[in-house]
């Protein structure tokens, strides 16, 4: 059941990506174009796009008990705000035996600030997901797991009762959407035949 709903959100969010990257990708160009052009300060805050090895890295760092928590804090976007999140995620990993290891390549996200990359998602008695357009945004001088993709990492590996208050608001939008979309999805188009 997990499985099947994280493949879901993973295809819808997916479907979503191609879309925006579809309508948005020359008018992102003349911007970055534009932007490089008239100040180059505003620039400086995007850094070199991190490796894969890199990106691991910081997924380790967020699920490991032995490191200080204001450093595990600095590995997930708004982690500071909510340092329960890093404790789930720790005890995720460790009953599900969930491993998450991003595969390259790393591709340029929607803003300078951000990179997307594909994730393998295993557990022990289940095949291997591949996650794909997993956001990393840089921030504070970091590369850091967005907050959306750690909260639907939770969301697929813990209980719902386990899910932290910082990810809680999140699973009620997503999963009321998919079903609405899916739900939806038939009746619209047998009312909107008949009015042609």
């Amino acid at each position: 059941m997990k499985t099947s709903k994280f493949v879901a959100i993973v295809t819808a969010f997916g479907a979503a990506v191609t879309l925006a990257a579809c309508s948005n990708e020359d008018s992102g160009k003349e911007e970055a174009t534009a932007t490089t052009a008239s100040s180059g300060a505003e620039q400086a805050p995007a850094a070199e796009t991190p490796t894969a090895a890199e990106l691991n890295e910081i997924l380790a760092r967020a699920t490991d008990p032995n490191l200080p928590m204001e450093e595990r804090t600095r590995t997930v976007q708004g982690g500071e705000n909510a340092v329960e999140i890093f404790d789930v995620m720790t005890q995720a990993k460790h009953e599900s035996g969930a491993d998450f290891q991003v595969v390259e390549p790393i591709l340029p996200g929607y803003t300078p600030t951000e990179v997307l990359a594909a994730v393998n998602f295993t557990q022990p008695d289940q095949g291997p997901t591949t996650a794909e357009n997993v956001s990393f945004v840089y921030e504070d001088g970091t590369w850091k797991l967005s907050q959306s993709w750690a909260c639907t990492l939770i969301h697929n590996t813990v209980a719902p009762d386990q899910v932290p208050a910082m990810c809680g608001a999140q699973a009620p939008e997503q999963a009321p959407e998919e079903v609405q979309i899916e739900d939806q999805a038939p009746a619209p188009a047998p009312e909107q035949a008949p009015a042609l």
